[in-house]
């Protein structure tokens, strides 16, 4: 759980003295209104029963509308992701490519140097040169291909999203496995207050894979379904 203003964690709040309907999250960087941020509170019930509803709606909508859900998926956030994928794949092996051209210029220009064809000073500058890209490009290389790594592992994720959500047909409470499998992070605004006078605190909950989910009405499905008819999508 984390703040949606600074992102920060929310510490979990329980004592002896407080009841368990009274137990919270709270910002690690209010401190008392010492800190860097506003207070960012919400009660561990409330969130509890904000997580569950949100679960059971998706589930609904994953069960009912299984192909809605995936074109909107592939539409809005997985043709972008393979594209990426694809074009960071490139990236890295021209990358590698240019890695192992440079230790080739290296090691000629260490041949050169020695036969008297350049300059010790002009060894030493270009060298350091040479070998100054080369560990841009290696530390490059390792960050891309962890990236890729990570792209390609939300493909299996989703695959685990959507068979939990297919077995959701008749939840009652959450666990932390369930949690864990479909949840991966949630963030927690500043509370308004309505014109009645009543506290609400906006939640935003970021689900594995798919990130925020937000479910069409019935007018929209339908829209989508006709679009889905017309217009496939397909992940080249």
């Amino acid at each position: 759980v984390y703040c949606a203003d600074c992102g920060s964690k929310l510490y979990f709040c329980a004592s002896k003295s407080v009841k368990p309907n009274q137990e919270f999250h709270r910002c690690s960087a209010y401190k008392e209104n010492r800190g860097t941020c506003s207070i960012h509170y919400i009660r561990e019930v409330v969130l509890r029963e904000i997580v569950l509803e949100a679960i059971q709606k998706t589930a609904r909508y994953v069960q009912n509308f299984e192909p809605v859900f995936l074109y909107q998926f592939v539409k809005q956030n997985a043709l972008g992701r393979e594209q990426t994928i694809r074009r960071m794949k490139l990236k890295i092996e021209q990358d590698k490519k240019r890695i192992r051209d440079l230790d080739k210029l290296i090691e000629r220009l260490y041949e050169d140097n020695v036969l008297g064809k350049i300059s010790d000073d002009r060894f030493m500058r270009m060298s350091a040169n040479y070998e100054s890209e080369q560990k841009e490009l290696l530390a490059a290389v390792e960050s891309d291909e962890q990236t890729v790594r990570d792209m390609e592992r939300e493909r299996i994720d989703l695959k685990l999203f959507l068979e939990t959500m297919r077995e959701c047909t008749d939840l009652k409470e959450l666990t932390p496995t369930l949690v864990n499998t479909l949840v991966k992070r949630i963030e927690v605004h500043s509370s308004t207050v309505d014109e009645n006078g009543v506290k609400h605190v906006p939640v935003d909950i970021h689900f594995t894979a798919v990130g925020i989910i937000n479910i069409p009405d019935a007018e929209e499905i339908l829209q989508i379904m006709e679009e889905i008819r017309t217009k496939p999508l397909k992940i080249a």
